[in-house]
């Protein structure tokens, strides 16, 4: 069913996650915001008044602009504790990945224009890669983050293109929008991404799709590259695998629960 054929109260929450996703980049006033989000002007007025009702978004009295209410920071506060089972889905595979390679096993989860780091099982190596105690990252460099876009479908991948502000993280990072949206476009027909210190020299990351969940999910395996790359072919099968096992476990949880049929 095309999105503009679903119940109105779908198409609401379609039009709301948009508006919060452009308040999340600074795009603040009310003809910004229908422009972003491809809405009139009323309707965008409309939606903005019940969301600041349920303190989803706030407006400055002074300026009028527009900005995440205190419900979104609240949520946003602890997201390992909002996305329990699915860290729960994925510990086993996560610790399997860790057995198997050695090294860095994740899983994120793409919230507006950035990725969550929700768990990670750090290497057991002492030589490893460390990307830092900051679990929040830009949403355009990495394996990672590109299985994350692969997820969002045509209109919303458009809008959160003509959002990023692509900055060079290492030589190898990607900066052309145009090539990273052909990246992506390929990840999401193949259903991986594998990435070459693109955000951290020297580190090779390996990436797939978490489906079934509400918010795309990707879960990596990350380590040097002269210690993953040699087995290569091998690894990125465990993670694919992994991934799909996963993705059957949220399914399943949901089936138990009566939210998929």
């Amino acid at each position: 069913m095309d999105k503009d054929q679903k119940p109105t109260s779908i198409r609401a929450v379609y039009r709301a996650v948009r508006i919060l996703v452009c308040l999340s980049n600074n795009t603040n006033t009310l003809t910004e915001i229908a422009n972003c989000c491809g809405l009139t002007k009323p309707t965008t007025f409309r939606l903005m008044k019940t969301m600041e009702e349920l303190n989803l978004v706030t407006q400055d009295p002074t300026t009028r602009h527009y900005y995440l209410g205190p419900l979104i920071n609240q949520i946003a506060s602890n997201p390992q504790a909002n996305h329990h089972y699915l860290i729960t889905s994925a510990l086993e595979e996560l610790r399997y990945l860790w057995d198997f390679s050695g090294e860095t096993a994740e899983l994120n989860i793409m919230v507006g224009l950035q990725y969550i780091r929700l768990h990670e099982i750090q290497s057991k190596f002492d030589l490893k890669v460390v990307q830092g105690p900051d679990p929040v990252g830009p949403i355009y460099v990495g394996a990672t983050a590109k299985v994350l876009l692969s997820q969002l479908n045509d209109e919303d991948l458009q809008i959160a293109m003509r959002n990023i502000e692509i900055r060079p993280v290492t030589e190898y990072s990607v900066t052309d929008k145009r090539e990273l949206k052909k990246q992506i476009k390929q990840i999401g027909k193949q259903g991986y991404s594998i990435s070459y210190g693109e955000r951290i020299s020297g580190a090779l990351c390996i990436s797939a799709p978490v489906r079934n969940y509400f918010w795309p999910v990707a879960l990596s395996l990350i380590g040097p590259e002269v210690r993953l790359k040699p087995r290569l072919e091998e690894t990125l099968e465990k993670v694919k695998s992994s991934a799909h096992r996963v993705s059957e476990n949220i399914k399943e949880y949901f089936k138990l629960k009566g939210v998929i049929g």
